[in-house]
């Protein structure tokens, strides 16, 4: 229908414009400018320790998480096998030359930082068979202003640009101010980055010079700009730089040396420094525990970490790339049908033994879970009788008779 209401009266593309002194143009090059005069873009943001945890902390848990294709019917919910669909091999091959977990890793972390996680479904005879990752500063998104589609545009290594369907494309939308372009670390971060990073550079040239602050060296006689200048360099080569400290310093002819004593800000420059790593955190919905800074970990805080982590931060991308899989590799009619793609989250609970294994036994007493379902989760084979549902016995007080074991029934 909407291909009809397109010939009928044309499509046009929302096409922002902006002056070359809007901030908006650095976002067609993939960067963000700063207060503090440095250039954020993916590299920067990744040079910075607690922006670079983080990206690798949440892309690394999804990347880690297997993911499966579900059909759901009348018996129950079940995984489709490899061989019996083209998704469910997709998602364990994605290409020939990229794994499962280092494809899903590089979406989430463009996801993360450019706010974009693209790939590109190869299609033959209509059937899905290969993803590939585009890369999001390579792809331009325009909205067609009539149906709202988005389309792709991706500049191609080889010169000239190819434009793609929204069903040919997997995105993964990081927050979005448009509902269609997300925003990443770059964009959302960048002064947050930018002041990380303006931070760390004063401390390696802090300690670059000894450790020690500038100062001034002074003397009552008159000197030219020359001999002040040569005074200057002779002295920087001597004294100067963390190799020469702890020389002695001798001056002659009345120079005397005043060292600039360390501002208020120097002097909570470390304190500076654990703000911004709380900053990044924020940006990213973690913990700062997780980006190292233990300053206020408990063992009761740190024990329920973990289900923390899962609920409030990869869950809800895990719901987005689900959606975002689901959306371009199964059709309208294998939806309704039952299909799903799912996230399986077990190996969360897998670091804490004693609580896994007292989940199992409730489930399995309750009836909810079997045996070999349990076993099968810890990767053991299946025993016989291990596919009935059971429950535990009636509780009995401690001075009962044991229950005479049942009979066989005569033949």
């Amino acid at each position: 229908m909407f291909d009809r209401l397109k010939s009928l009266f044309g499509t046009k593309a929302v096409v922002t414009t902006a002056p070359l002194s809007s901030p908006d143009v650095f976002s067609i090059f993939g960067v963000a400018p700063s207060a503090t005069g440095v250039v954020v873009d993916a590299l920067a943001a990744l040079r910075t320790p607690a922006a670079q945890q983080g990206v690798r902390l949440i892309s690394d848990a999804v990347a880690g998480l297997d993911v499966k294709l579900y059909r759901e019917g009348a018996a129950g919910r079940e995984e489709v096998e490899v061989r019996d669909h083209p998704v469910a091999r997709l998602l364990k091959r994605p290409n020939p030359w990229t794994g499962e977990t280092e494809f899903r890793r590089l979406l989430v972390q463009d996801m993360l930082l450019h706010g974009n996680g693209l790939a590109l479904v190869s299609r033959v005879r209509g059937a899905p068979r290969e993803l590939h990752r585009i890369d999001p500063r390579a792809c331009s998104i325009t909205v067609d202003q009539f149906t709202g589609e988005p389309g792709y545009s991706v500049t191609m290594q080889g010169g000239g640009t190819r434009a793609f369907s929204h069903a040919d494309v997997i995105h993964i939308r990081n927050l979005t101010a448009d509902g269609v372009r997300g925003l990443g670390l770059v964009s959302l971060g960048g002064e947050a980055i930018g002041l990380a990073t303006v931070l760390e550079r004063h401390a390696a040239k802090l300690f670059g010079r000894g450790a020690r602050p500038a100062g001034t060296l002074t003397t009552d006689k008159s000197l030219g700009a020359d001999l002040a200048a040569r005074l200057r360099n002779s002295f920087d080569a001597v004294f100067g730089g963390s190799e020469n400290a702890g020389r002695t310093l001798v001056l002659e002819q009345g120079v005397k040396f005043e060292a600039f004593q360390l501002a208020s800000t120097d002097a909570q420059f470390l304190e500076n420094r654990k703000f911004q790593i709380t900053e990044i955190a924020r940006l990213l919905n973690i913990a700062p525990i997780l980006l190292g800074d233990l300053e206020k970990a408990t063992l009761n805080n740190a024990e329920h970490l973990a289900q923390s982590f899962l609920d409030r931060t990869v869950t809800p991308i895990l719901e987005l790339c689900e959606d975002a899989f689901e959306r371009v590799l199964l059709t309208e009619s294998e939806r309704d049908a039952g299909l799903e793609i799912e996230f399986d989250t077990a190996n969360f609970a897998r670091a804490d033994m004693a609580a896994r294994f007292a989940a199992y036994k409730t489930g399995i007493e309750s009836g909810v879970l079997l045996l070999n379902e349990a076993r099968e989760q810890e990767g053991l084979p299946p025993v016989d009788g291990g596919d009935v549902p059971m429950r535990s016995v009636q509780t009995l007080p401690l001075n009962a008779p044991n229950p005479a074991p049942a009979k066989d029934a005569a033949p």
